[in-house]
């Protein structure tokens, strides 16, 4: 083969693997990019559904007076015994 010939079949690999990786890199960004604006779709879901720092402290107090008034209730039924 001539050295010519060789130089072009060799350019055209090159050129053939350049754009196989380029595909694949802009299919990967565009895939990224569809996962990004689907984790910021739930993100702005979940803030529409959370609650605020006051609302969670208030449901914690309910909760630690439940709990200490039976804990108070089964301390006096082991004393009573």
């Amino acid at each position: 083969m001539d050295a010519s010939v060789m130089t072009d079949l060799m350019f055209a690999f090159v050129a053939l693997l350049g754009g196989w990786v380029l595909k694949r890199i802009f299919f990967l960004l565009d895939r990224l990019q569809q996962e990004d604006k689907s984790i910021r779709l739930q993100v702005s879901d979940l803030q529409s559904d959370s609650v605020s720092r006051r609302e969670l402290q208030g449901a914690l107090d309910r909760l630690l007076r439940s709990f200490e008034s039976r804990m108070d209730k089964m301390e006096e039924r082991l004393m009573s015994k």
